[in-house]
């Protein structure tokens, strides 16, 4: 008899965790279609990491967000209806007649991966990367979950609108001061919008009209800024797609400066080649120096 009450418990308690599993995942579910239904209607083109959604509305070419980097941003919090529930910028706490008196309205300043935050901004500030805004969301089980505080019922997905004012760290520092040292002892060099510097080479006259998208014939060689010896051109030309799949995002934008037949070097910081992994061959924050030429632009 013992025995048998004994099994009778266990298959209950196995039943119950399964419910609580299927639960779970329904809740999950049913969180997804919304977030996705909010992307859909507001038009937000998305990408989806551990969880969580991210939305680029300000694109950055800064460094991307990784763990124990010192950050500060400006967020908006608010759910998929559109109640605000939290900010720390001044201005939209009182048009959304929030309590001005529970903190400062300063940006948030901390060190990535080892806040005190909810568990889906935690994980979507690691999507982000400096200057750049964008906004951050997730289901209700990295957010409250059944706890409903303010305007926010229990179960809610939730999305914060974040801007990014920097990331750093001592690599990010030393590697923008190295870039510096370096640039300043050449001429010719003049600092891109994106953040790479570019000193074209060779100019032609001619006007070249292309675009993301548009695929190209070009020439291209680099390596470490540390081992900055003279370039090589490659003798063939290799044709391309100017998107981030085919060229690093720093070439990419750099043959976008160019007209057919121009040359031009380029210093890559590492947000805009290898970045905080690099490759089997490039450190992490590495910088790099490159050559390139534009060849010819594919005609349809």
């Amino acid at each position: 008899m013992i025995n048998r009450c004994l099994l009778l418990i266990l298959f209950a308690a196995f039943v119950l965790s399964g419910c609580e599993g299927s639960i779970d995942d329904d809740r999950r579910i049913s969180d997804e279609s919304k977030i996705e239904a909010f992307l859909k209607k507001n038009n937000l083109s998305y990408t989806k990491q551990n969880g969580v959604y991210y939305a680029i509305q300000k694109k950055g070419f800064g460094n991307r967000i990784a763990p124990n980097d010192s950050i500060a941003f400006w967020y908006v919090g608010y759910t998929l209806n559109g109640n605000v529930f939290d900010t720390n910028i001044l201005e939209l706490a009182e048009e959304y007649n929030l309590d001005t008196s529970v903190r400062e309205f300063t940006p948030v300043k901390t060190i990535a991966g080892s806040s005190n935050f909810i568990e889906g901004l935690n994980r979507g500030l690691m999507l982000c990367r400096d200057n750049e805004g964008g906004i951050i969301l997730f289901p209700a089980e990295f957010g409250f979950q059944e706890n409903s505080a303010g305007p926010i019922p229990s179960w809610s997905p939730l999305a914060y609108n974040i801007f990014i004012i920097y990331v750093k760290n001592q690599q990010i520092i030393q590697e923008q001061n190295f870039i510096n040292n370096f640039v300043a002892n050449l001429q010719g060099y003049s600092l891109d919008s994106v953040g790479f510097w570019i000193n074209v080479l060779e100019h032609t006259n001619n006007d070249s009209n292309f675009t993301l998208g548009d695929t190209l014939y070009v020439k291209f060689k680099g390596q470490s800024l540390h081992d900055s010896n003279a370039i090589i051109l490659p003798t063939e030309s290799k044709k391309v797609a100017l998107n981030e799949n085919d060229l690093l995002e720093g070439l990419l934008h750099g043959f976008l400066r160019l007209s057919e037949g121009e040359r031009a070097q380029l210093v890559l910081p590492s947000c805009l080649a290898f970045g905080t992994q690099g490759n089997d061959s490039i450190d992490p924050y590495e910088p790099m120096l490159f050559q390139i030429m534009l060849d010819s632009i594919k005609t349809k």
